[in-house]
């Protein structure tokens, strides 16, 4: 491949059996996004909640946290990832690709954690994302420089980073406005963690050694800045 070249896109399935499991768990980044997403999230008033990309549904207790929620659906590519979720949660799941269509409906908050990066029509994505969010639309992703991080990016499915402010203009033209984007993970992520990440390689059970470097990257990540790095979480609303 050159370096020019899109990355392959993943057979999801496999991804889930083979990279994904317990760094959804455990993985620093991934417990600090979800502190960031608890406090963005208790400020929003929502009824019913689409996860768009939930996965084995990791983040479903965090939109759900403190609220009695008249309505939960949770939607994926990948028939593995729907299985796991289907085994944490009762939530309504069904099978979707975000970049082909929407489902019928509209929902309070529209939440998609981790996905964009994967997808190689993100304007599709977004706009119908819009076709179904009825006030809120909360996202993470990866900012920075995809060259850079080629490596562990194609390992895990990704096809860009998003340049600052990339994201936004691509929000606005599919009918949003933002209203809030947080870049976080300066400088112990961005760059140092993801530097080294480029020579590693992602299992889906961490090791006795690696939950203990997991737990040692958690403590130092609470000096990040949260003004700069490379984990962008943006709020937006319908216009």
């Amino acid at each position: 491949m050159s370096a020019s070249a899109p990355p392959a896109v993943p057979n999801y399935d496999d991804v889930w059996n083979e990279a994904y499991g317990e760094m959804q768990d455990r993985g620093p980044v991934h417990l600090h996004m979800r502190r960031l997403l608890r406090r963005l999230l208790g400020s929003l008033d929502y009824d019913s909640v689409l996860d768009v990309g939930c996965g084995a549904g990791h983040n479903l207790p965090i939109v759900g946290a403190g609220r009695s929620l008249g309505r939960v659906t949770g939607v994926d590519i990948s028939e593995e990832a729907l299985r796991r979720a289907r085994e944490r949660s009762n939530a309504d799941f069904r099978l979707l690709d975000i970049e082909s269509g929407a489902l019928e409906g509209s929902w309070d908050l529209v939440f998609s954690s981790l996905v964009l990066e994967h997808l190689p029509d993100d304007a599709a994505a977004l706009r119908h994302m819009r076709a179904m969010c009825g006030r809120h639309l909360v996202l993470t992703t990866i900012a920075g420089d995809f060259e850079r991080y080629r490596a562990w990016d194609e390992q895990m499915g990704h096809v860009r980073n998003y340049a600052r402010g990339e994201l936004e203009g691509k929000l606005s033209d599919a009918g949003f406005a933002v209203r809030q984007a947080i870049y976080w993970g300066w400088p112990f992520y961005t760059p140092i963690a993801r530097t080294l990440q480029n020579g590693m390689t992602s299992e889906p059970e961490f090791t006795p050694a690696t939950r203990a470097l997991a737990w040692a990257m958690h403590k130092l990540y609470y000096l990040n800045s949260s003004r700069r790095g490379d984990v962008l979480i943006v709020h937006a609303e319908p216009e």
